[in-house]
């Protein structure tokens, strides 16, 4: 789309030619992670980190108290076993 658009061709033929409705086109455009979104991949960075610090040895029980007390971050038992499966640790 963005070369289309370089070239001099309109967003609305670009996007017809497409078969693109152009609320999507911007929705697309305009997306950011949300808050949770970001949560989330900033709790698998430390998961991964301390699973690999402890050569994987740890399971998420130890990683969540570890988050907990450590690097006091509230974080449940629960969530950190979802993470950690979404990344097959």
């Amino acid at each position: 789309i963005d070369r289309s658009l370089a070239m001099g061709h309109r967003i609305t033929s670009v996007l017809s030619a497409l078969n693109i409705a152009r609320s999507t086109y911007y929705q697309w455009k305009n997306w950011h992670p949300s808050q949770q979104e970001t949560r989330r991949n900033a709790l698998k960075t430390a998961i991964t980190a301390v699973y690999n610090t402890n050569r994987g040895i740890y399971g998420y029980r130890r990683i969540a108290a570890f988050l907990r007390f450590i690097l006091n971050t509230e974080v449940g038992d629960r969530l950190v076993w979802e993470l950690m499966n979404e990344m097959s640790l």
